[in-house]
């Protein structure tokens, strides 16, 4: 798992370590809750739907290297991907012997349109013509998860998480990088399962093109009890790589202490997004307790998700276990469930 953000010329990953074991939302702020719908886009999905290479992933983040977020932003695109598979898919839909499955990958996009000609996928290569991770993190036992195929179970267990520094305009992306250690990370205790931040980020800023920017940089986590729950921490831009600098949300103030956090949604999942809407709102969006097949918004005044909001569920798309998308299925809206309800509060 990682999330990537541009910061004054430098590229910066949060990646967390293991051990082995752009659609826009708009509406008026009195019903932008019911008037919001999800649509496919099959545009995208093709973009992604190949046959040799990279053939599929999880864990996708899309950052613009411009740094300005607005949707429709005009950039070069980087996108972060998780566990992917590399190799072949017959005519048939499966894959060939010899597919690979690494770590993560990475992607650039010239321009705002998905075409399939503007796109390169990255990733290493052992000396003798393997794939591997673009990225590998380093310390004392600290390594990446091995994989055989296919997999039958969650074979790993979080270690810990680091954080990347590279050139923005670095090709391929994160080639050279400098990597150091970051606070944080906590480990289960007694009934509080184990803290890992950096599975999203949202600058509030206005080199951001955010609607209402604060100048801060938030940093969400995710508490991993058996109803994973949601955490906020925060910093200044230029103090990003200043773990001493960041704060994190006790649900009334902002502390210096990693360990007064407290939730402030539950039911969330590993990966995820928060984002500033045009009406002066947050939208946070998940796949709803984890492995469901529903994706839920939730809504919210501040990065912090004070006041009034909406929550929907709608059925997810089913994917393949070969692909990320399923090819056939057709373009359609659907009618989601509301429920009133508050960030802030443990649901």
């Amino acid at each position: 798992m990682s999330m990537r953000r541009r910061c004054a010329g430098t590229a910066f990953a949060l990646v967390v370590a293991g051990l082995p074991a752009a659609t826009s939302v708009s509406a008026a702020p009195a019903t932008a809750a019911a008037a919001n719908i999800a649509v496919p886009a099959p545009e995208w999905d093709a973009l992604f739907d190949r046959r040799s290479g990279w053939t599929g992933a999880d864990g996708i983040y899309s950052i613009p290297l411009s740094g300005d977020e607005r949707p429709g932003s005009d950039t070069t695109t980087f996108f972060t991907f998780s566990d992917t598979f590399i190799g072949q898919v017959n005519a048939a839909d499966q894959r060939l012997a010899g597919s690979t499955l690494v770590n993560n990958t990475m992607a650039l996009l010239a321009g705002r349109q998905p075409d399939p000609a503007n796109i390169d996928f990255y990733w290493q290569t052992t000396a003798g013509g393997a794939p591997r991770a673009q990225v590998v993190p380093s310390g004392p036992g600290r390594r990446l998860n091995r994989y055989s195929v296919p997999l039958t179970i969650f074979n790993f267990a979080v270690d810990g998480v680091s954080l990347l520094a590279s050139a923005a305009d670095s090709v391929p992306p994160f080639s050279r990088y400098r990597q150091a250690d970051a606070p944080l990370y906590l480990p289960k205790n007694g009934s509080m399962g184990d803290t890992t931040y950096g599975l999203a980020v949202m600058p509030n800023t206005p080199a951001a093109g955010a609607p209402a920017p604060d100048g801060f940089v938030y940093v969400y986590g995710v508490r991993n009890d058996f109803s994973k729950k949601l955490l906020v921490a925060r910093v200044r831009p230029g103090a990003f790589a200043n773990f001493a600098a960041y704060r994190f949300w006790t649900g009334s103030a902002w502390s210096p202490s990693i360990t007064a956090a407290v939730p402030v949604a539950s039911r969330v999942s590993s990966e995820f997004s928060v984002s500033p809407l045009p009406d002066g709102r947050y939208i946070l969006v998940f796949q709803l307790d984890t492995l469901s097949d529903k994706v839920a918004v939730r809504y919210g005044d501040s990065p912090v998700g004070r006041g009034a909001t909406t929550q929907w569920c709608g059925k997810r798309r089913r994917t393949t276990s070969r692909r990320t998308r399923t090819p056939t299925t057709p373009r359609r809206t659907r009618t989601c469930r509301r429920r009133t309800g508050c960030w802030s509060a443990t649901t």
